[in-house]
């Protein structure tokens, strides 16, 4: 595929999928760059990674999906800058609202192509210590131009946390819309791309007590303080 690199550094402590099921166990953050979660739909990953940045300040740049409702149904979704912190996980739909990529099976992929560059810009910042992707793994896997400034920005020395969406959720989102079945494919060229680079973590109901304290000190190790942006929940 024409987003596809060959560009990969191994991670000497990465172990994708897994992690230890005592915290103890728990040390390979001190050499992992960047960290992904995965798992099953409504799971909590991203709940797990808000916690996780909420309580403390970093320079952030980065970007997370919002789930649009209309009379508790969920219609559609949208893409914010994280800057100045997190977005409601869900959100009741208005025609006012901007970021809106996902809208009754109508795609806008434009909008999260202008997000990931915008999270590129946000990046150089020498204030920027983390950057964010909530989630990447989507129906923007066929956009030349997202796949390719993201694997520029997972290519880089500045550390990278986020959620992979799952194959399974993906696989129900291509049923559902009657899409082709090159998504999957390039899904699964996107998590290899990821392994080559990160830690991918899937997360349990087993191990997410765990997870808490190893995202915390990955946090910890991987970024400095900075007054510059806050990230706590809105």
């Amino acid at each position: 595929m024409g987003w596809t690199s060959h560009d990969n550094l191994p991670l000497p402590c990465a172990s994708p999928g897994v992690i230890g099921q005592a915290a103890g166990s728990i040390h390979c953050y001190e050499k992992v760059r960047h960290l992904f979660l995965q798992g099953q739909p409504g799971i909590g990953k991203s709940s797990l990674l808000r916690k996780a940045l909420e309580s403390i300040d970093y320079g952030v740049a980065g970007f997370a999906t919002q789930r649009l409702k209309e009379n508790s149904r969920t219609t559609g979704y949208r893409v914010l800058q994280i800057t100045n912190g997190f977005p409601l996980l869900d959100e009741e739909y208005t025609p006012s609202k901007l970021g809106v990529f996902l809208l009754n099976g109508q795609q806008n992929i434009p909008v999260l192509e202008a997000a990931i560059s915008q999270v590129e810009e946000d990046s150089k910042n020498p204030n920027c210590n983390i950057i964010v992707l909530d989630e990447i793994g989507g129906i923007e896997l066929v956009s030349d131009v997202f796949m390719k400034t993201l694997l520029r920005i997972i290519s880089g020395r500045k550390p990278c946390i986020g959620v992979l969406k799952s194959a399974q959720n993906l696989s129900h989102t291509v049923s559902k819309q009657n899409l082709s079945s090159e998504y999957l494919i390039l899904h699964k060229q996107l998590e290899q791309e990821i392994q080559s680079k990160s830690e991918l973590i899937t997360v349990t109901d087993e191990n997410k007590f765990a997870m808490q304290e190893y995202l915390a000190r990955y946090l910890r190790h991987s970024t400095q303080y900075s007054p510059n942006s806050s990230i706590l929940s809105k």
